[in-house]
């Protein structure tokens, strides 16, 4: 039996920090997997839901035919992503920012 892979180990509790789902798709989870960097989607039916907050920095985001995403506002901006992993320091340190903001949300609950 697989309990662990080289992003993730089962009985880990993960933070999400965004929700991805194309339409006709399946629904992923972004999360930091075992690394500690990379933010990644995960298959959502790959876990258990332990918590029910929604973080406050989440929006709703729809593209028509397309797909459908809850996540911080900042991370919607056109080209954050490339910018992100392409290793540009300002889109990093928005990450963290807005993750760490969750983090602490989560923390307070």
């Amino acid at each position: 039996m697989l309990d662990q892979n080289s992003w993730l180990t089962i009985g880990r509790i993960y933070h999400v920090l965004s929700i991805h789902m194309e339409f006709g798709g399946r629904l992923k989870f972004q999360l930091v997997g075992d690394d500690g960097l990379t933010p990644a989607f995960h298959d959502a039916g790959q876990f258990e839901v332990v918590s029910c907050l929604i973080p406050s920095t989440w929006c709703v985001s729809s593209v028509p035919g397309s797909h459908f995403e809850l996540t911080p506002k900042a991370w919607l901006e056109s080209g954050f992503w490339e910018e992100y992993f392409d290793g540009n320091v300002k889109a990093i340190a928005l990450f963290q920012c807005e993750k760490e903001k969750m983090l602490e949300e989560e923390d307070s609950q």
